[in-house]
């Protein structure tokens, strides 16, 4: 039984890191691996509120979260990937040019060359970044709070 425990809460926190990206579906992980664990412990949480509350949890992170990420990035000047793709490489190039030529030297030299292409849309790719962060903090909020409601029903209050 405690390796039961174990694996359900190893394979819950999967999911909550799967919260994080927008394309993995953690809640949802989180829900099936709950279900499976309620039904071989032989409680039926879709009998009770539990059931329910996660079934509005799941709902919420995967179809509210993604509705408000779309309207919140949709009227900026970049799209969400051009900005995550664009600030990802500009911090690898950073750090390959910094170990190539040096501290000093690879960043000027990296800044010079490419930094000035990321200037002019700084302000809108900072905009699409905070945004995108603001919506996976409302995802793994969800997760967590699947997890607590898991936890405490199923495995305490049972």
């Amino acid at each position: 039984m405690l390796l039961l425990n174990f694996m359900v809460i190893f394979l819950m926190f999967i999911g909550l890191l799967c919260t994080l990206a927008p394309s993995l579906h953690g809640t949802v992980v989180i829900g099936i691996v709950a279900s499976i664990y309620a039904t071989l412990i032989g409680v039926n949480i879709f009998h009770s509120w539990v059931g329910v509350i996660l079934l509005i949890l799941i709902f919420v992170a995967e179809v509210g979260v993604n509705g408000l990420r779309n309207f919140f990035t949709g009227h900026c000047g970049v799209t969400r990937r051009y900005s995550v793709d664009t600030t990802v490489c500009n911090i690898a190039g950073v750090i390959i040019a910094d170990a190539l030529l040096g501290s000093f030297l690879g960043t000027i030299l990296w800044e010079a060359l490419v930094g000035k292409n990321l200037f002019p849309r700084l302000d809108s790719i900072g905009k699409v970044l905070v945004r995108l962060m603001l919506t996976a903090i409302l995802r793994l909020l969800c997760g967590v709070t699947m997890i607590i409601i898991v936890m405490w029903y199923i495995m305490y209050a049972r």
